[in-house]
């Protein structure tokens, strides 16, 4: 008789296999859900926005969240909320707005930053000449923290966010600009 026999797996082997393969489709099944929650979150973003600020870069602002969707807009261009659990149930919570004001015939000074405390940062894109047709001189955008505590925000994503709307806002209606880079002095 031969030395080499096949050996068998018990059931305890049975078992052990059987619960790889369970944990590992829930590891599957659970990326695959939050990778299509991020998906849905860029598009709601990109759509409530309208593409004036980077989804991934607002989604990083939204911290840990995987979902995040459109609130009650009132009088900004959107307002964000991203998902946060508290004691076992999910519930959507406000965390950034951003709104955009085109000015016509009024000299809005230069091109710059305002940064109003911790909660929001405005920039104003001056155009070179006023938009032919139009009128527009300048547009000033506000990028707002919607969270009751703004000491993990970082005012210079907010400006960020803020000067990537103004230009995108200011290129679509036809005003030549220059905005300046963040300032680095931005602070808490």
């Amino acid at each position: 008789m031969s030395e080499n026999r096949g050996r068998r797996i018990g059931p305890v082997g049975v078992l052990a296999i059987v619960a790889a393969v369970g944990v590992g489709g829930w590891f599957l099944y659970d990326w695959n859900q939050t990778r299509m929650e991020r998906a849905d979150s860029r598009a709601q973003i990109n759509e409530a926005c309208q593409g004036l600020v980077d989804p991934d870069r607002v989604m990083r602002l939204a911290g840990h969240a995987d979902k995040v969707d459109a609130g009650e807009r009132g009088e900004h261009l959107c307002v964000l909320r991203r998902a946060s659990t508290f004691e076992g149930q999910e519930d959507m919570q406000e965390f950034f707005s951003l709104t955009v004001v085109s000015s016509h015939g009024a000299d809005p000074g230069e091109s710059g930053f305002d940064h109003a405390g911790g909660r929001n940062v405005a920039v104003t894109a001056k155009c070179a000449t006023p938009v032919e047709g139009t009128g527009v001189t300048s547009v000033r955008v506000t990028a707002a923290s919607e969270l009751e505590r703004v000491d993990a925000l970082d005012p210079r994503e907010l400006a960020a966010l803020a000067r990537e709307a103004a230009l995108r806002s200011a290129a679509r209606q036809r005003c030549e600009t220059v905005v300046p880079e963040v300032p680095q002095a931005l602070g808490r």
